[in-house]
């Protein structure tokens, strides 16, 4: 049964990504800061929560390299340090330091199974300065991963780990494994069904749940055929005369991996900053609250859109049209929480006449449902959500369209300037997650179409978001892919906020951020993001007292009970 217990890792591991939040009350408490319930957190989503091994892993680095009156935060590589340091030095003044170290490299090939040399940057700043680091840190999404963090602690403070007989064993059993061989010979390029059956299965897990260092390349490559395969069958779609301009299809070196879905976003903002002349970026759509971020912190400014309608966009052609020049046009597809799906069509129509770029964060629709590719310049996805699932590693994509007219810029950028700051292990657990990806999309999709089908006919409830009841479903339409649904995220306003709390109470689902979750996940959304401008967002639609429920992996006639008793409170 989910766990009410404030505080509590969902799901209960070590490396979690969500916490449990069980209660409306609970939820404002956390954001007022309440000592009842930040006393309890043990876990948290790893861009607003650091992990105790990063905590213990910074007071260590203090302890030997800090100076008197300064903290630090540990990144994943020296450029994202300077990064960082860039964005502090914005607002101040004073001397902020940098160091860059690594741990020992393996020796020897057995060394490989459980080694791997780690190259980081600590930020050392005046300890006032901490809340503007994490901002850095939650905004950018270029964060150590617990994994990550739990490793370089162990091997620079508390020596190098022993292999154990069990994981000397599940080596050899990798070692001989036929598809891993397979993998090391094989062509480049996108999936073929014969590939892409090899790849779902490579790494393979026949002995406890050992995981392999040595193998995380070959993982890594096998995530992004996988993401290449699946994003490819847009770019299958765009017609023959569109193909021959540049005879270039999807390929695996055309997918990028980064620690976060938050980086991805960033990274791509980054890239355009350093590609194209400077200019504000549109966020079209009420967007995730880190995304908008982005685009008001780093760089020109943003303008926000925050409606996201086909009123929105004949207003930003209008303007466009008498002179505004942009960098950018970002956007969700469909947006968090309001599942509004914005007009791609019309959007890659004035990005091409008034030469802007288009970055398409496709996360909750997910590209086994849709297919955005031919509409954006890059595409963005969280793969801590459905594509993983299990809600125990953080991880991002981001594609570039060999079909854009931006295309070779991007790329001559990416292969100067891009790092690979997915930490191998969390590479592992993430392959091993996402082999059964397609058919969890599927079956999320048909369960969520019976949970919004239930909402609707309930009269406590005043208004529901669901691509396929949303005003803009011919957009979404549009995209979807032939055996596509329309997602597994849902949100729902009741007449009456009392009733709204009442549910949300007595629900008995996993309650926490995060979302695509192999388990229902429940959260009173603008409370849990929004807390600090709950009336500013009104003005864009969103209900403070909005929840959003994320589907899981649960029958649909037992999750359809849990929900009609609560909503029978």
């Amino acid at each position: 049964m989910p766990s009410q217990e404030v505080g509590l890792p969902i799901p209960n591991i070590p490396h979690a990504v969500s916490v449990t939040l069980p209660t409306w009350e609970a939820n404002i408490a956390y954001e007022e800061g309440e000592h009842w319930v930040t006393s309890k957190m043990s876990s948290g989503y790893p861009r607003f929560y650091i992990h105790s091994s990063i905590r213990q892993l910074c007071r260590k680095l203090e302890a030997k390299y800090g100076r008197e009156g300064e903290e630090c935060l540990v990144f994943p590589s020296y450029k994202v340090a300077k990064r960082c340091r860039e964005f502090l030095k914005s607002h101040f003044e004073g001397k902020i330091r940098i160091l860059q170290l690594s741990t020992p490299e393996p020796v020897s090939d057995s060394d490989k199974s459980i080694q791997v040399g780690a190259t980081f940057g600590v930020v050392f700043f005046p300890k006032s300065l901490f809340p503007l680091a994490k901002s850095y840190w939650q905004h950018s999404g270029e964060v150590v991963s617990s994994r990550m963090g739990e490793y370089i602690l162990k091997s620079l403070f508390t020596g190098p780990k022993s292999k154990t007989k069990q994981e000397l064993q599940a080596q050899k059993i990798q070692s001989r494994s036929p598809s891993i061989r397979a993998s090391r010979s094989s062509a480049s390029g996108c999936f073929n069904d014969d590939l892409e059956t090899e790849f779902d299965t490579f790494i393979e897990q026949k002995f406890g749940r050992v995981l392999d260092l040595k193998f995380a390349n070959e993982a890594k490559r096998a995530l992004r055929r996988r993401i290449c395969g699946k994003v490819d069958k847009s770019c299958n779609q765009i017609e023959e005369i569109e193909k021959s301009k540049r005879g270039k299809y999807l390929s695996e070196s055309d997918v990028y991996l980064f620690p976060s879905g938050m980086a991805s976003i960033f990274y791509a903002h980054h890239a355009l900053f350093n590609i194209l002349p400077a200019g504000k970026s549109v966020c079209f759509g009420f967007p995730y609250v880190d995304t908008l971020n982005i685009l008001k912190k780093f760089g020109p400014g943003v303008i926000f859109l925050g409606l996201g309608d086909d009123s929105s966009l004949l207003q930003l052609e209008k303007d466009l049209e008498e002179g505004l020049k942009i960098m950018a046009l970002f956007c969700e597809c469909p947006s968090n929480p309001l599942l509004k799906t914005p007009n791609l069509k019309k959007i890659k129509e004035l990005g091409e006449k008034y030469d802007f770029a288009i970055v398409v964060d496709e996360t909750v629709g997910n590209f086994i449902n849709i297919h955005v590719l031919p509409y954006a310049d890059m595409v963005a996805s969280s793969l801590t959500k459905v594509f993983s699932g299990d809600s125990n590693v953080l991880a991002g994509s981001l594609v570039l369209n060999p079909l854009s007219r931006y295309y070779a810029k991007l790329k001559k950028f990416f292969n100067t300037n891009y790092e690979d700051l997915f930490w191998d292990e969390d590479a592992l657990w993430l392959e091993r997650n996402s082999r059964d990806f397609v058919e969890r999309v599927h079956k999320v999709d048909n369960t969520s179409e019976k949970v919004v089908n239930l909402l609707l006919s309930n009269p406590k409830i005043s208004k529901v978001y669901y691509p396929s009841v949303s005003p803009s479903r011919h957009h979404y339409d549009m995209i979807k892919t032939q055996d596509g649904g329309y997602g597994g995220l849902i949100s729902f306003v009741f007449h009456k906020p009392s009733d709204a709390i009442k549910f949300f109470n007595s629900v008995d689902l996993y309650k926490g951020p995060s979302l695509g979750t192999n388990f229902s996940l429940a959260c009173p959304y603008s409370i849990l993001a929004h807390y600090q401008e709950l009336d500013e967002i009104e003005q864009w639609g969103v209900d403070r007292n909005l929840i959003r429920i994320s589907i899981g992996l649960e029958e649909p006639e037992d999750l359809l009970q849990v929900l009609e008793k609560s909503l029978e409170q």
